[in-house]
């Protein structure tokens, strides 16, 4: 009786490790909490955005890159990771788009449920994207 306690417990733990994994398409699949529009390459800024956010860049396609990585520490600003995706918008500009994941809700007893998205923490991350926006040169 004891190992097969052990065993489920253990099978418990494996599916709750597995699920634990965010990856950057879940972040992807929120509604964007900051948009903009840029008169530069796209590449560039998320070039750059990679840099600065010591984060990890993934291409989509040929004309977008994911600039994304975990949020250590942010737990209590209302998310645990974030993805900001840039493109091309229109012949001379490019566009970025900021999602976030949110913390599971707590449910338990003396929980508050969901912790608020703070906007000052969110505003860390977008800030450099609009710097970088405004150092890179426009298009040609």
């Amino acid at each position: 009786m004891t190992k097969r306690v052990i065993g489920v417990a253990g099978i418990f733990l494996l599916v709750y490790l597995i699920g634990a994994c965010t990856k950057v398409g879940h972040i992807q699949r929120n509604e964007p909490i900051r948009m903009t529009t840029f008169p530069a390459s796209h590449q560039a800024v998320a070039q750059c955005s990679q840099q600065r956010l010591s984060a990890k860049l993934k291409t989509e396609g040929f004309d977008t890159y994911v600039v994304f990585n975990s949020a250590k520490g942010r737990y209590s600003d209302g998310f645990t990771h974030y993805a900001i995706t840039f493109g091309k918008a229109g012949e001379k500009g490019g566009f970025a788009e900021m999602r976030v994941q949110r913390p599971a809700a707590s449910t338990g007893p003396g929980q508050s449920g969901q912790v608020p998205l703070s906007q000052p923490a969110v505003d860390e991350f977008w800030k450099t994207v609009q710097d970088c926006a405004e150092a890179s040169k426009p298009s040609a």
